[in-house]
């Protein structure tokens, strides 16, 4: 048990967001840049290898323990996460909110988690953690959870400590904000819809959350014969019962009765920690760490700009820049020409092209970037989906090919009009690595469609229904499931 620090903190609870890039003035050569791979987590670093290495254990022992504890009953998409540990004036030059300290990054090809090396660390690895406990949750269960099961999760989640092989969750982060003289009653927090200005506004927000961790806390740590009724009630709501009658049927005591029990564990001071000893191998105490050259340097730094904000002069000036300084890096080259491409500028890429195409050793990435490039300047050309076709062939020979790959592969083979079972061999192993990405199940169904597999196609769209959190894109796979050419034939007459 640990005693529980009821004291206002004088930081202010982070809600990361995704700020605009800044224009901060030029600065220094990337001369001091190094790399390491550890399972999901591609991590870039501006410090010495030793801090690299333990940021990374800290990702590794997380992803593989708190995150089972997260996790719902869907896999996590075979995404990677792209970890920069930037010095201040790079990181500023993506946020220009000069009170973050780190900022997480949700795409479809890849993840980015953004940290501020100079600012204070254990504020932002709560930051980032209770992001990607959001992330990890969103993308895992199917059940639509309520704000203050979220929020409170993700609170707890971020208090995870490691030293050595010692692992500790459930401790009150520093962050945490709860005013006795502000108690929200705890029939209110259950409440709380995400449109609501206890989950908007600072000044309700930071008593929201801190509210919804003690519950959450209480209910999963503290209460844990509460676990079977807890799980009741969110199925119950995810269901569409109606929150008080989901409570009533849960849990035999009531609001007023769980609001009393709250508000003593707050005036005891005292809650549960889970403490264990990490047994399993920790790879990144010995994953070799690689250092950059300047130019890869700027290549990685581009990438996370472009990734983190897509488009803007501010990225065409930096893209510009490395371009001048590197113009012989095919790598870099092949990014500018996407960033470029994405924004409909005209682009040459021949030589280049023409390179990796006899080349079967080219780089992954500088494929990807190549045939993204492609694909935006011809888009709708068959030309272009044949040349695509061409730069990710290669990379479709392995067992799993990045998802990233799959997507430019399918979207052309769609276009030339490939036989469906050649899409579906490709897109089937694919979807079960990515099971909540609907494009994947768009293009399945489609394919499935042609083959003459309805039933199966029915089965798609039946899942996007199930797993899309777009409300238009599942009232879309509704009409396609209950379309007319969706229903089986009827029955032969009998002879």
């Amino acid at each position: 048990m640990r005693r529980l620090d009821r004291r206002r903190h004088p930081g202010t609870l982070v809600a990361l967001a995704l700020l605009v890039l800044a224009a901060v003035p030029a600065r220094a050569a990337r001369t001091d840049w190094r790399e390491m791979t550890i399972g999901r987590f591609h991590v870039y670093s501006t410090l010495r290898d030793s801090r690299t290495r333990e940021i990374a254990r800290q990702l590794q022992v997380f992803d593989h323990s708190a995150v089972a504890f997260i996790r719902g009953p869907m896999p996590l998409p075979d995404t990677p996460t792209l970890v920069y540990l930037l010095d201040k004036p790079d990181f500023q030059r993506v946020v220009r909110n000069p009170n973050a300290g780190g900022v997480f990054v949700e795409r479809r090809e890849a993840n980015l988690m953004l940290v501020d090396t100079d600012a204070d660390f254990e504020f932002t690895k709560r930051a980032i953690l209770h992001e990607f406990t959001h992330y990890v949750q969103r993308t895992t269960h199917v059940q639509t959870l309520p704000p203050w099961y979220v929020e409170g999760f993700a609170e707890l989640m971020s208090s995870f400590k490691l030293h050595d092989r010692d692992v500790r969750l459930g401790e009150a982060p520093t962050s945490l904000r709860i005013d006795p003289a502000q108690w929200l009653p705890i029939a209110h927090v259950l409440a709380v819809k995400s449109t609501d200005p206890e989950f908007r506004t600072e000044r309700l927000m930071r008593q929201f959350y801190g509210e919804s961790w003690l519950l959450v806390h209480y209910l999963l740590f503290d209460r844990r014969d509460y676990l079977p009724a807890t799980g009741r009630y969110l199925e119950s709501l995810d269901l569409g019962i109606g929150e008080a009658d989901a409570f009533a049927n849960a849990f035999s005591f009531s609001k007023t009765d769980l609001d009393k029990a709250l508000r003593e564990e707050l005036h005891r001071g005292v809650i549960h920690v889970r403490r264990y000893t990490w047994d399993q191998p920790i790879t990144a105490d010995d994953a070799p760490i690689t250092r950059l050259s300047t130019t890869q340097a700027d290549t990685a730094f581009l990438r996370a700009v472009y990734l983190t904000q897509r488009r803007g002069p501010e990225i065409d000036a930096l893209a510009a820049k490395a371009v001048e300084q590197n113009p012989a890096d095919p790598d870099l080259r092949a990014l500018a020409a996407r960033i470029a491409a994405s924004e409909g500028k005209p682009v040459t890429l021949d030589e280049l092209i023409e390179r990796a195409r006899n080349d079967l050793a080219t780089d992954a990435q500088l494929r990807i970037d190549l045939a993204d490039a492609v694909s935006h300047s011809g888009a709708g050309d068959t030309d272009a989906a044949r040349r695509v076709q061409a730069l990710i062939e290669p990379l479709m020979q392995g067992e799993a090919p990045p998802l990233e790959a799959v997507t430019l592969w399918s979207t052309a083979a769609q276009r030339l009009q490939l036989p469906p079972p050649q899409i579906i061999a490709v897109l089937e192993p694919a979807s079960r690595r990515a099971p909540r990405d609907t494009l994947f199940l768009q293009q399945l169904a489609t394919a499935n469609l042609r083959a003459g597999n309805t039933a199966r196609a029915r089965e798609l769209y039946n899942q996007i229904i199930a797993v899309s959190s777009s409300p238009p894109e599942r009232v879309w796979a509704q009409k396609q499931a209950d379309s007319p050419r969706m229903q089986d034939p009827p029955a032969a007459a009998p002879e």
